[in-house]
């Protein structure tokens, strides 16, 4: 069969569009694969997986920041045991000498010893009526106590002033918390002795 040259064009252009215009030869794709690595992504467990995670506890007191030491309370009781407070936190003393505060750092304190300022009875008083603004007294009494410590750091220095924290001790029973006040109070028809407060601090490190 012999085509003229027109129609033997028409067909080789044909034929041209019924291939695919970007297939590679076998020599080309041989080529390709050599040179571009593994087309497959990495698998994920190839990465490293931590074995431990840090942790979300923060901010309470650690072994690390304990320090031994005993804890004296107003009605003759004695705890011994790990002594900490907040976790980064200095004691903060406000002295009434040079009106400022004063940061003291807990690893720094060697003792504290308490003063009372004053303690009293005080009457507890009541609105008379709901949405009244006028109080009267109801006859009963609650006690009452400001204190001041006396703080000694471990170079000898001593500053005395009102102090608010949580003292953490670590007996073998378990922790306790103990809290220095500078103003307390106690509950209606407490006594000035059922009011208890730390009345020193004393460490043996």
């Amino acid at each position: 069969m012999r085509f003229t040259w027109p129609v033997l064009a028409i067909f080789l252009a044909f034929a041209a569009t019924t291939q695919p215009a970007t297939s590679p030869s076998d020599s080309e794709m041989d080529w390709i694969l050599s040179n571009t690595g593994p087309t497959t992504a990495p698998s994920p467990t190839t990465e490293p997986i931590p074995t431990t995670l840090p942790s979300v506890l923060t901010g309470g007191p650690t072994a690390t920041d304990a320090r031994p030491g005993t804890i004296l309370l107003s009605d003759g009781t004695t705890i011994q045991g790990k002594l900490s407070t907040t976790l980064d936190q200095a004691l903060r003393l406000w002295s009434d000498e040079d009106k400022q505060y004063h940061d003291i750092p807990f690893s720094l304190v060697q003792s504290m010893e308490v003063q009372v300022v004053w303690e009293r009875m005080e009457n507890e008083w009541k609105f008379k009526e709901s949405g009244s603004d006028i109080k009267e007294y109801s006859g009963k009494q609650y006690p009452a106590r400001e204190t001041a410590y006396t703080i000694t750091t471990t170079d000898g220095e001593k500053i005395t002033g009102g102090v608010v924290a949580p003292i953490y001790v670590d007996t073998p029973t378990g922790r306790r918390l103990f809290v220095l006040h500078k103003r307390d109070k106690g509950d209606v028809g407490q006594s000035l002795k059922d009011l208890v407060y730390v009345q020193s601090v004393k460490f043996a490190d």
